[in-house]
């Protein structure tokens, strides 16, 4: 006999204080300012004896760490198994990077030491909220919102991010996955609860205040337009080389804007929603959890180019950004030299933590960092499961995992500065399928 699913949800603020870093683009950031707050969102399932909690926060990444002290407090408060908590970052380039407090009580060791409590709280209230629920799911797509940041050039260059307009850009090195995935939880006696899935970089906002760009401006737009009776939330899919900007076209207006960018895109993103809102099919009554380790090599690199690698981060500690002329001097980027550095104190193999989620018979694959769409996209369409989201930034944020194509080029960001070795790609989406086909 089907036993009952049961789904509950709560969400906390979690907005640093001003004065903290801002992480991202090789630059030091201080906040100044508050655009939109940033909160952690929990929905809470249970059938049975099992009991799930997934996660969305409205931050940059969440390092392995931070997971496997958050995960243990969590099971602490609530009895929720590791392998049943699934926690995502919306990949704000405006917000904070979650990672272990150092033995300080610098502010932002204070604010970490209170956010980890956070989890466990929102956890405990969402499992308090539980109320009988079914699940139903739908797919639909959006266009103009995600492009493939990566393009090849006239010259047989790869480059990342080539600037608008560029005249040498001859096209993308791959496609963009422009699916948007919908799950509709129903409760009875409780508000409905939105899940959206959709892969692009969560940077179209940029500056020094807190936002938590798009997929927050999204869950506004969605619980507005049911006026209050839904909560939603945003699971990222594959984004390591997609972002918000097409360079084919002329810059034209501010693409770092928030009221013409982020907020465009929510709007477009929640519009597809809506409109395959009334299509959601009934799912069945199921749950269940697991996760695997896939183990990666590094990426390799000449033993002669250390000592420049290990100048350019020197430098780069100096100055805190390569925007300085004297980076321009050399022929090796900040990127590749702190992949080169870094990996040198490494072990031989990463071990990745895939974490799967089972849903009304829908497959969730979460990975630790941020896989090329290509990733998502070989894992749903391989998938023993009619439905399928893959999310980026899960229980982990470890690195970029480009394709084999990425991987093919002799430039571009994303593949000079990844740690993972060339075939980091057809592990995961090999360690994803296996873990799909034990949850089905």
């Amino acid at each position: 006999m089907e036993q009952t699913l049961f789904a509950g949800y709560h969400k906390i603020k979690v907005t640093p204080p001003l004065g903290l870093p801002v992480p991202g683009y090789f630059a030091q950031r201080t906040s100044d300012g508050i655009v939109s707050d940033l909160f952690v969102r929990c929905t809470a399932f249970a059938q049975g004896e099992k009991k799930a909690l997934v996660f969305s926060l409205d931050a940059l990444s969440l390092n392995a760490q931070a997971f496997e002290i958050i995960s243990d407090m969590i099971t602490e408060a609530t009895d929720v198994e590791k392998d049943g908590i699934y926690i995502t970052c919306v990949h704000s380039h405006t917000a904070f990077r979650v990672q272990k407090p150092s033995d300080q009580w610098s502010d932002t060791d204070i604010f970490l030491r209170w956010l980890f409590k956070q989890f466990a709280t929102c956890a405990k209230l969402a499992l308090e909220d539980l109320k009988p629920c079914t699940v139903k799911s739908a797919k639909g797509e959006a266009k103009g919102v995600g492009f493939v940041r990566v393009y090849r050039m006239k010259d047989g260059s790869v480059r990342t991010n080539p600037g608008f307009g560029n005249p040498d850009i001859v096209e993308p090195l791959s496609q963009q996955d422009e699916q948007v995935q919908l799950i509709r939880v129903v409760r009875e006696g409780g508000s409905e609860i939105l899940m959206v899935n959709f892969g692009t970089h969560s940077d179209s906002v940029g500056g020094s205040k807190y936002c938590a760009d798009w997929p927050g401006y999204l869950c506004d737009t969605l619980e507005n337009a049911f006026d209050g009776q839904a909560d939603a939330m945003v699971l990222v899919g594959a984004q390591g080389n997609s972002n918000h900007m097409d360079f084919f076209k002329p810059k034209g207006t501010p693409y770092k804007s928030v009221e013409l960018y982020a907020k465009r895109m929510a709007r477009v993103l929640a519009g597809e929603v809506l409109k395959i809102y009334d299509e959601a099919a009934d799912c069945e009554s199921s749950l269940a959890y697991g996760s695997r380790i896939a183990k990666v090599g590094k990426n390799d690199y000449d033993p002669a180019t250390v000592p420049m690698a290990q100048e350019l981060v020197d430098l780069y500690k100096k100055y805190g950004n390569y925007n300085e002329p004297i980076f321009d001097t050399y022929p090796m980027k900040v990127p590749e030299a702190n992949r080169i550095i870094n990996n040198l104190s490494r072990p031989e193999f990463f071990e990745l933590r895939i974490s799967g989620l089972q849903l009304g018979g829908i497959g969730f694959i979460g990975i630790p960092g941020e896989p090329f769409v290509s990733i998502g996209m070989d894992i749903k369409e391989n998938s023993p499961m009619e439905t399928t989201w893959v999310t980026s930034q899960t229980n982990g944020s470890q690195g970029y995992y480009p394709d084999a194509l990425a991987f093919a080029q002799k430039d571009g960001y994303e593949r000079t500065s990844s740690p993972f070795a060339p075939n980091c790609a057809r592990i995961l989406v090999e360690a994803g399928l296996a873990l799909l086909e034990e949850l089905k």
